[in-house]
């Protein structure tokens, strides 16, 4: 297993190929512990990933509001 970057500096789709390489290696390992670690990993990962594609989705993003008065 390869150690990734942080996950707070990778973008959501950075974060989907690590998680694509995680689940390759889980499916090769036997059950048991490495295996159950692993797949803990992979759970973070995803909510990481999926709070990423929240984070930067369009709609979150500040309105351009003109503050303006006169």
């Amino acid at each position: 297993m390869r150690k990734i970057p942080k996950a707070v500096y990778l973008t959501a789709a950075e974060l989907e190929a690590v998680l694509k390489e995680r689940l390759a290696d889980a499916d090769e390992l036997p059950d048991g512990p490495e295996r159950q670690a692993l797949l803990k990993e992979i759970a973070q990962l995803r909510m990481y990933a999926e709070a990423k594609r929240w984070t930067e989705s369009p709609g979150l993003k500040p309105v351009d509001v003109d503050h303006d008065e006169n």
